[in-house]
C-alpha cells in the first residue's frame, strides 16, 4: 500500500494504450501540411512582389538620398527574404517523399524543416529588413533638421521605428507560437511511431 491517494493510485497504474496513426492519416496530415505551406508562399510571394516593385520605385522617386537608400535597403531584404522562402521554406514535392523513403519519415522532416524555419525568424525574415527600416525611418528625422518641421518629422521617424519594432516583435511571437504547434505535431507523429 502506498502514502497516495487511491485515484492518483489507479491513475499512476492504469495501463496506457498505444497511441497509432495510419499511414493515410500521415498522408492526410502531410498533404495539409503542404497545402498551407503553399498558401502562404503564395501570400509572401504575391505580398513580397509588391513590396519590391514599391520600394523599388520609392528608391527611383525618393529624393532624399538616404531615403533612397532605405528604401533600396528594403527592396533588396524583401527580395533576399523571398529567395530564403524559395530555398527553406518552401513546399516539399512528391521527390522529397521518395527521397525520404515513407511518408511518415517525409511529414516529420517537413515538420521539423518548418519548425526551424518560424523559430529562426529573425535570421532570414525579419532581419534582412531591418536595415532598410531604420535608414528609411531616420531620413525622416534627419532630413528635416534645421526647418520648423523637425520636431514633427522626428516624432514621426521615432513613431515609425517603434511601430516597425511591434510589427516585428508581433511577427516573431505568431512565428514562435506556430513552431510549437508544430513541435507539438512532431512529438504526436514521434509518439505514434514510438520514438
Amino acid at each position: 500500500m502506498t502514502d497516495r491517494d487511491p485515484v492518483q493510485d489507479l491513475w499512476v497504474n492504469q495501463q496506457s494504450e498505444r497511441f497509432t496513426m495510419s499511414v493515410d492519416e500521415v498522408r492526410m496530415r502531410a498533404g495539409s501540411l503542404q497545402s498551407i505551406v503553399s498558401r502562404r508562399n503564395f501570400r509572401e510571394y504575391l505580398v513580397g512582389g509588391v513590396l519590391i516593385v514599391f520600394f523599388t520605385a520609392a528608391t527611383v522617386f525618393a529624393k532624399y538620398p538616404l531615403s533612397k537608400l532605405g528604401c533600396a535597403l528594403t527592396a533588396i531584404g524583401v527580395a533576399f527574404v523571398m529567395w530564403r522562402l524559395h530555398v527553406v521554406v518552401r513546399a516539399g514535392t512528391v521527390s522529397d517523399v521518395a527521397a525520404a523513403g515513407d511518408w511518415a519519415q517525409f511529414y516529420r522532416g517537413e515538420l521539423v524543416r518548418q519548425r526551424d524555419a518560424l523559430l529562426g525568424i529573425w535570421w532570414w525574415y525579419l532581419g534582412p529588413l531591418i536595415p532598410g527600416s531604420i535608414v528609411y525611418w531616420l531620413a525622416i528625422g534627419i532630413r528635416s533638421i534645421g526647418t520648423a518641421s523637425a520636431v514633427w518629422e522626428w516624432a514621426v521617424a521615432v513613431g515609425g521605428l517603434l511601430l516597425t519594432a511591434v510589427v516585428f516583435g508581433w511577427v516573431a511571437a505568431a512565428n514562435k507560437q506556430a513552431a510549437a504547434g508544430l513541435q507539438a505535431e512532431i512529438a504526436l507523429l514521434d509518439r505514434a511511431s514510438g520514438r
